[in-house]
């Protein structure tokens, strides 16, 4: 039953058979060079028979690494790579070599390295000196062989030196082999570390940006809370009067707007007999019953207590009138059912136009003439809506 791999690992499957590829080349080029020199009789004491034993030993050695590795066998070892592995093969591969052929072991020991190279990233030190005795062991024995059996043409002092330089240069190679590997290992290190690195700068990154937002969120709020009532959820006082000032300043010739002041009529009686809580609800319900009869741009504001004010933009006398009767009907109706009994509730509001033909004045001027209004309509009996202008003698009443 095959296994799904993961996407890294079949990538790294797919490097390793590169690899092998790699070393299938290497064993070509070899074998060619033997070949070649089998043909032109460069090696007169070997058969035909023994160079096809080392190249099918070669098929066979790569065909069963291939194997392993298509079918993910060698994800079983500790290195998947099998360098080790496909090393040791290539090594007796050339160890034969030597064994058969006199005249041209000079060229055969290179082949020694050529395998050794497929393992200079991946090496350890104590494993090139294994390696190392190994082909010097193979070579020896093949020298000590060719001594006892008296081979033909064999020629004892170039052998014995050769095996001296094979010995000197992998000794070299099994130095330079363990550089490389450890400037490998230092460099993975190194990238592991600045991996790391990059992770935390990115979590501190994420922190950050996370630590903003609630930074945000919580100045949002205050700045919310700065201009906002926290009872009834309307401007309070001080944002309308910043609002206020900065459009009186900049209204042109036809840009009439009219300012509301609207008090609940008997506020304190509400407290005294039902509790503040109820006050409280009494002041929240009417918050919201205001709101619905505004249009968007309108701002109402709790001025203080149970007093709210209403800026209106654009709205003359009439509008101004209208839109201040309206939210006086409407809060009239409410049935107060949470409390005894299921009072009703009443309000009065005071009414002033700001018009830019005849008034040039400050906010708290406004406000004044639009408290004097009120103060008529509670005056005449509360539960009404008069108009600060002595031209303008019609109030609503209820």
């Amino acid at each position: 039953m095959s296994v799904a791999l993961s996407d890294d690992i079949q990538n790294k499957q797919r490097i390793r058979i590169k690899r092998l590829m790699m070393g299938f080349a290497a064993y070509v080029v070899c074998g060619t060079i033997v070949w070649l020199y089998f043909l032109t009789n460069q090696t007169e004491h070997t058969s035909t028979a023994e160079i096809a034993i080392a190249t099918a030993f070669s098929l066979v050695v790569q065909a069963t690494f291939y194997f392993m590795i298509k079918s993910g066998a060698n994800l079983k070892f500790k290195d998947p790579s099998l360098t080790i592995q496909q090393m040791i093969p290539g090594f007796l591969w050339v160890t034969y070599l030597l064994s058969i052929t006199q005249s041209v072991r000079g060229i055969v020991l290179v082949f020694y390295f050529v395998i050794l190279m497929f393992g200079i990233f991946r090496l350890t030190a104590r494993q090139y000196l294994a390696l190392s005795v190994l082909a010097l062991s193979g070579y020896g024995i093949v020298i000590a062989h060719d001594i006892s059996t008296n081979a033909p043409q064999f020629n004892l002092t170039l052998n014995l030196v050769q095996l001296a330089v094979l010995a000197i240069l992998l000794i070299w190679f099994s130095y330079f082999g363990h550089e490389v590997h450890d400037l490998r290992n230092e460099n993975k290190i190194k990238k592991a570390q600045l991996i790391r690195k990059h992770m935390e700068i990115e979590r501190q990154r994420d922190e950050i940006h996370r630590t903003n937002n609630e930074l945000q969120v919580v100045l949002s709020k205050l700045s919310t809370q700065a201009i906002t009532d926290e009872l009834t959820g309307l401007a309070n006082r001080r944002h309308f009067v910043d609002c206020l000032q900065p459009y009186i300043e900049q209204a042109k010739d036809s840009s009439e707007f009219s300012i509301c002041l609207l008090d609940l009529d008997h506020f304190k009686q509400i407290n005294d007999r039902y509790g503040h809580n109820a006050g409280d609800l009494v002041l929240q319900r009417f918050a919201d019953t205001a709101k619905q009869c505004l249009r968007k741009n309108d701002l109402l504001a709790r001025y203080g207590g149970e007093e709210f004010i209403l800026f209106l933009p654009r709205a003359d006398k009439y509008a101004a009138m209208e839109c201040a009767e309206r939210i006086r009907a409407e809060f009239s109706k409410i049935i107060f059912e949470e409390l005894p009994d299921s009072p009703s509730f009443t309000l009065s509001v005071g009414v002033t136009i700001f018009s830019p033909k005849s008034d040039h004045m400050k906010s708290e001027n406004l406000i004044s003439r639009a408290d004097a209004a009120l103060y008529n309509a509670k005056k005449r009996g509360r539960n009404q809506v008069v108009l600060a202008e002595p031209a303008f003698k019609h109030h609503f009443a209820a």
